[in-house]
């Protein structure tokens, strides 16, 4: 099944958006969309934005402020509440909608392809994440662009040898009753970089995230100033092969006209 965070958004809100982490996603995906999307910034024309499985929408509501149309779907009613939350704070005159839906149900609430869709830290928790991507392009128009964000399993399989849990290391499902905000089914990077140019899609942008701050030891990280630590994630982040150990990594890509 897939994952339902009702009753743990605060947590999630907390751990992931009001930390360095959380920081580290938002700028390097600011800076991937907006170098390739310039529209995004400082333009008369205001774009039509999906945020599937948007969560609380921290990115999404910065989009929002700057006057584009927001809509955003996610299963969970408790990150729906919190969502409104985030939007009166960031964007209180927004055009946004929120909708209360699985992602494999959107083409049902959607009226016309939009500009730009964002799945960000969404395929990890579905148990057929290339059903969900396949049918991505339908919802964009030709020339839009999807930002795609996943949880790495390369990063985790080395976590887990590095704290010589080898057993887990050998196993494709990595679900963690104990941590319920660890995903049980992260992706390779190499498996949707095949999914997507099998959907014709192309891909201007590739970053990993947090392909530095997670191997640091962490007096070293914790003595690293935050410019320090985004300087270096941005450089180096974007190189193979240390985008390939990136806890996360994002894939920027483009329908055909």
């Amino acid at each position: 099944m897939d994952r339902n965070f009702d009753g743990i958004a605060n947590r999630f809100r907390q751990q992931i958006y009001g930390t360095l982490k959380g920081q580290l996603r938002l700028e390097i995906l600011q800076e991937d969309l907006v170098t390739h999307i310039p529209a995004l910034l400082g333009s008369d024309r205001k774009l039509t934005i999906l945020d599937a499985g948007g969560g609380i929408g921290q990115y999404s509501a910065m989009l929002a402020a700057q006057g584009h149309r927001i809509i955003l779907c996610d299963i969970s009613a408790d990150m729906l509440a919190l969502a409104r939350e985030e939007y009166a704070r960031i964007a209180p005159d927004a055009d946004i909608r929120l909708i209360h839906c699985p992602i494999q149900s959107l083409q049902e609430h959607l009226d016309e392809p939009v500009d730009l869709v964002l799945l960000h830290a969404v395929l990890e928790w579905l148990k057929d994440p290339r059903e969900v991507l396949n049918s991505l392009p339908t919802l964009t128009r030709p020339g839009g662009w999807l930002s795609i964000l996943f949880y790495n399993k390369n990063a985790l399989v080395w976590r887990h040898l590095m704290n010589r849990n080898f057993k887990l290391a050998y196993h494709d499902n990595f679900e963690n009753r104990k941590n319920p905000l660890t995903p049980a089914w992260p992706l390779d990077p190499a498996d949707v970089h095949e999914w997507l140019n099998t959907l014709g899609l192309s891909i201007n942008a590739w970053s990993g995230i947090r392909a530095i701050h997670d191997h640091m030891p962490k007096p070293v990280r914790d003595m690293t100033p935050a410019e320090d630590m985004l300087q270096v994630e941005k450089h180096f982040g974007r190189k193979p092969p240390y985008r390939d150990l990136a806890r996360y990594v994002h894939m920027l890509c483009q329908k055909p006209v």
